[in-house]
Parts: C-alpha cells; structure tokens; sequence
C-alpha cells in the first residue's frame, strides 16, 4: 500500500521529533502526542504485547485506508502509516480539545443553550451523512470518539477503528457495548440505522449531563421525538437514513417557525383592533362634526345678510323720497326711521339667538381636517358690546406648539430609521398618534374656558400638521381620524 509523499518528511527516525505519551484510553493502543518539524500530530500503535499480532496490524490498515480517503471539515484527517522496529502505528491531525465526556464535566451548562445544542447535533448529522455517503459505516459513535475543539466548539469525528466500508467483506470484531445498536449485538445487518441508534444514545447521555440514562423524558421537547425514534429496538422503526434525521428536524423548525409568526400575527392584529376601537370612540366623525358646524354658520350668514339688504333698501327709499318732488312729511319720515331701526333690532337679536345657538352646539374635539373660522361682520347691527369676541391662540403657546410637534416627530425619525416591515409601520403610526394628542391635550390645558380650548385646538392641529408635512416621516402614515 503507498503512503503519503509527507511520509518520509514525518520519519521518526529524522530527530526532528518530540513525543509525549498520552493517557490512553484504549485496551490496544498506546497514544501519543508527537511534535514532528514544529507541527504537533497524533499518533497511536499497538501496545507492545500486541505489536505484531496480524489481526491489529490488518486493522490499521484498514483504518487508515479508509480514513486517509475521507475529507470532511469534522472528521479527523489521516495523515500517514508507518512502521519501525516497535511496529506499526498511524499519525491523524491533532486534535486541540477535550471528547465530548471530558467537555460535559468542563462546561455542564454548554448544551442548556439551544444554539449551542443546534449546531452540534446538525455537525454530527452531517458528517455521518458524509460517511454513510461515501459507503461507510463509523459503528463505534461514543462520547469518547466525538471531540470538541477548544476554539470555536467545533465537532471532530475520531477513530474510524471499528469502520465498515464496502470495500471489506467482513466487520470489525469490536465494540462498545453501552451506544451499540441491537443489531451489532445480536450480529444482525447493520447500515445507516445503526449508527443513528449510537448517535440516539450520544444525546442521551448528552442530556443527562454525562450521566448513562436512557430516560427519554430527560430531552429537550424540541428533540424528545428525534431521540426517541433514533433509539428504536426495531430497525425499521428508526430513521432510515441520516437524510430522513435532518429532513425530520428541518420539518419541526419549519413548522415551529410559522406558529411563531402567526401568533405574533394575531396578537398584533388584535392589538390593531382594540386600540382601533378605542381610537375611533374618542374622536367624532368629521362628517357629523362638518354638519354640526357648517349649518349654524350658513344660518348666521343668512340673517345678517337679510337683515342688511332690508335695512339698505328701505333707506334707499328715504333718500329717493327725498330727492323727489314727492314731499313727505316730517312726522311720515321719522315713522319710517323707526320701523328700520325696530327691523335691524330684530335682525340683530335673531342674529345674536344663531350665534349663541352655534356655540352651544360646538363639540370640544375637532377633525383633522375641518377647518373651522367664525367670522361675522356686524358693524352697524350690533353695538360695540354684542359683537363676537374672536379668540386666537397667543403666539407664545404657538411657539411652544412648534417646539413640541417638532422635538416629537424628530424623535421618531430617529427611532424609526428603517421601517420594512407591516408591524413596523403599525408601530410607528400608532406612536405618531399618541405624540400628536398629547400635543393636543396640552393645547387645550393653556386655556381658561369652553371657547379658548376650543380655538387652542384648532391652532394646535394646524401646527402639528405643518410639522408633520415637514418632518422626514413616511407622509403615507396618515394620521387623521
């Protein structure tokens, strides 16, 4: 058999070499850590007592051919065989790490994480499913052969001492009973099913923090099923292949992923439609609001004008009588006076009667978009006193307005940088709805009666809708009741 071109580079005998022995754990070999031209490798060989029994040194060549084959990120890499005057023995990369028994005792709460867990249980899913792909069977998966990298916590695959591969007619007389399937033990046909079972007792084990137990309640919930079928008796009742094992996890993350989404789904709309609900009973209808405004002003307008056109027609007829060579007389031209002065009384006092019903009828909240003036012309109807006193915000409230709209919506802009998604912009609406009546609030609270709080409103929906149209928020958030 030929070995690899690195091998002469690897002699032992090149005095290039530093070799540690290493607790070993093996009822056959001795390994080693070995140094050789600044590189650190692994290597085992028979114990001495066995160095040359032809069934050991058959079985390290078969290891070592079928290993020095495979290239697999978490799978050792075989590296060369050779063979001295002690005998035979094999070199594998080195491998900085604990096995998996040795990193349990070290970090007990490693695998509590479920990313943690995840990533291991999908590397050694995939590195038997690159085995079993490449015709061959690992048929001694224990704690012992499975190690942890210092860095990075990252799976490798050790030993490929009790391997099957097509390429050899008969199995490897060995063992280890604890994580052998039923199969193995009754010398029944073995196949992929038989390393999933070892690999089944693996994460028992691994759930038990290292403790032998085969409880299957001890698992995680997310893998109880996975376990429990992986350590079926029965063959035919476990995954048949590796393939089926990880298509069995992805079906359950696939299926647990979209009962995530689908709650988080109807909690958001319910959510939508309670504050929905709430929104709309505490603000009028603009429409109704129009109403209720709209036909007490036309009422108004219409007074004032009839009581304008009768008065200027009526001293109209004055003046043509007099400038006519019709003469009436003094006391007939006073009798008329009077009857339009009595006319504009009325009209006046009808007037005041549509003015005072419109503020009675005014409602404290108005819409977004009406806009609401009361502006009557009463100059020479109504005396100085009974004129409508219009009231406007003080333009120091305004400014404090502009401020508030303005430190609110700016606020925003900055919380919400990207907004790419349907919750997002529900979020955000109903942020810039509670921003813009605290304002409103706020407004009203710098008045002193009914009517200031009512055109405090009015001003302080003009201005946080200014702001808003100059802010850098998404204008298709409408924010009108």
């Amino acid at each position: 058999m030929e070995t690899s071109d690195f091998a002469h580079e690897m002699s032992l005998d090149s005095g290039q070499q530093v070799i540690e022995k290493l607790a070993s754990t093996g009822g056959t070999c001795d390994t080693y850590r070995v140094r050789i031209n600044g590189k650190w490798h692994f290597m085992k060989r028979p114990k001495a007592e066995m160095a040359f029994n032809p069934l050991l040194i058959t079985a390290f060549e078969r290891e070592f051919d079928i290993g020095y084959r495979l290239e697999h990120q978490s799978l050792v890499r075989y590296i060369d065989k050779r063979s001295d005057e002690q005998g035979v023995y094999i070199l594998t990369e080195m491998v900085d790490g604990d096995n998996l028994d040795e990193f349990i005792s070290k970090n007990p709460d490693f695998f509590k994480d479920k990313r943690n867990l995840k990533e291991f249980v999908t590397q050694m899913l995939d590195v038997l499913d690159y085995l079993h792909n490449n015709q061959v069977l690992h048929l001694d998966l224990t704690p012992s052969n499975i190690m942890i990298t210092r860095v990075g916590h990252k799976v490798k695959l050790v030993d490929l001492g009790f391997a099957y591969s097509d390429c050899y007619q008969s199995i490897a007389a060995g063992m280890t009973r604890e994580y052998a399937a039923p199969e193995q033990l009754d010398g029944g046909e073995v196949g992929p099913w038989t390393d999933i079972y070892s690999f089944g007792k693996v994460l028992l084990k691994l759930f038990n923090n290292g403790k032998s137990q085969d409880a299957v309640q001890s698992v995680p919930s997310y893998y109880r099923n996975f376990v429990k079928k992986c350590v079926e008796r029965t063959p035919d009742q476990r995954f048949a292949t590796v393939a089926d094992a990880q298509h069995s996890l992805s079906r359950k993350q696939i299926i647990d992923k979209l009962i995530v989404r689908i709650l988080i789904s109807i909690v958001t709309l319910l959510i939508l439609i309670i504050w929905g609900i709430n929104y709309v009973g505490s603000i009028e209808d603009p429409q109704t609001a129009n109403k209720n405004i709209t036909k007490p002003h036309n009422s108004i307008d219409s007074t004032e004008n009839m009581a304008n056109h009768d008065s200027a027609q009526e001293k109209k007829m004055i003046n043509d009588s007099e400038s006519s060579n019709y003469q009436i007389s003094p006391q007939n031209k006073q009798n008329q006076e009077a009857n339009i002065n009595t006319k504009s009384a009325s009209s006046a006092t009808e007037h005041k009667k549509a003015t005072s019903d419109l503020q009675a009828d005014k409602h404290q909240v108005f819409p977004q978009e009406q806009k609401v003036q009361i502006s009557v012309d009463t100059k020479g109807v109504l005396s100085e006193k009974e004129q409508i006193k219009i009231i406007t915000a003080p333009e120091a409230l305004k400014s404090q307005l502009h401020a508030k709209s303005k430190t609110a919506f700016t606020t925003l802009e900055h919380k919400y940088v990207v907004i790419d998604d349907y919750k997002t912009r529900a979020d955000l609406l109903i942020e810039i709805k509670n921003a813009r009546l605290r304002i409103l609030e706020f407004a009203k609270s710098q008045a002193s009666d009914n009517r200031s709080k009512e055109e405090y409103y009015k001003a302080a929906l003009d201005i946080v809708n200014e702001e808003y149209e100059h802010s850098n928020l998404p204008k298709k958030l409408k924010i009108s009741e």
